[in-house]
């Protein structure tokens, strides 16, 4: 043959009908020979990209590359295997088209998300779903991910909320609101009075102004635990006066008034002092 003739059209059509006869049939010598002498540092004399991917992001998937592609054209041409062929067992897998959040297969848990997405989430995180629909707020009407722009991420709170006063940093609001029950408030003995004070205005400046012992107690020491607590007056103060007295009143605020502000103990404006001084109380041996 001569040298001319190699670049003929005809031998080049025929040239490519053979290549592509051959890999229509996929002897199975060929395939064995293909697949016995490679390994995984031979795809990376190509394919160094994807390597280098699958090296810095790959995961479990990171040393597999003969264990998916089980085979190299011409001799095999189907050579992308399907998700379920291994991952299997688990609800999470048997959602469709894995691509549209994994779109790479060599850096699997690179994981691409839409604004608007739910369902799949909750293959996984169904507690935190069940959180969000057993606590009514803004957050159960969001898709997960408009808050979880990307997987793992935990969006900070002052991206959507302004907080509540000056004094706190980034991390307090964590401190008292978890964010699928945010309406949910409890908190720990380490909140400052100024976060209180912040909603709670005129509560906080009262308090800050009485002269009594509970100017000197913040504000969790009494509302402890959960938002809203009040607590009864004999949990810190036992037994105050004498029974003949206390069995007279309802309350203890009927002489002292609110908590967060004990003038109420004035004779002007305490019930005690001024029946007391008008004589409806006074019994054998009191003055």
């Amino acid at each position: 043959m001569k040298r001319s003739d190699l670049s003929s059209p005809y031998f080049s059509n025929y040239y490519f009908l053979v290549i592509l006869a051959f890999a229509m049939v996929k002897p199975s010598w060929v395939h064995a020979s293909v697949v016995a002498g490679v390994d995984g540092l031979d795809c990376a004399k190509c394919h160094d990209r994807v390597v280098e991917v699958l090296q810095q992001k790959g995961g479990a998937h990171a040393s597999l590359c003969l264990k998916c592609h089980q085979g190299h054209p011409p001799a095999d041409m189907d050579i992308i295997p399907l998700c379920s062929s291994c991952h299997v067992g688990e609800s999470h897998f048997e959602l469709v088209n894995c691509l549209k959040c994994h779109e790479d297969p060599h850096a699997p848990l690179s994981i691409k998300l839409t604004h608007d997405i739910t369902v799949p989430c909750l293959t996984c995180h169904m507690g935190q779903f069940e959180q969000l629909q057993a606590n009514p707020s803004i957050h159960t009407q969001l898709a997960c991910t408009a808050c979880h722009n990307f997987h793992g991420q935990l969006q900070p709170c002052g991206n959507c909320h302004k907080p509540h006063s000056d004094t706190m940093e980034p991390d307090s609001c964590v401190k008292c609101h978890s964010a699928h029950k945010p309406l949910a408030v409890s908190y720990g003995p380490g909140i400052v009075s100024a976060d209180c004070g912040s909603c709670h205005v005129k509560a906080y400046d009262v308090l800050g102004q009485t002269y009594t012992k509970h100017r000197q107690v913040g504000c969790v020491m009494c509302h402890a635990d959960r938002h809203g607590n009040i607590p009864a007056c004999v949990q810190c103060h036992v037994r105050p006066h004498p029974g003949v007295i206390i069995g007279r009143f309802i309350s203890c605020g009927q002489c002292h008034g609110l908590a967060h502000d004990m003038e109420a103990t004035s004779t002007a404006t305490s019930i005690y002092l001024k029946t007391r001084r008008e004589g409806h109380f006074l019994t054998e041996g009191e003055p």
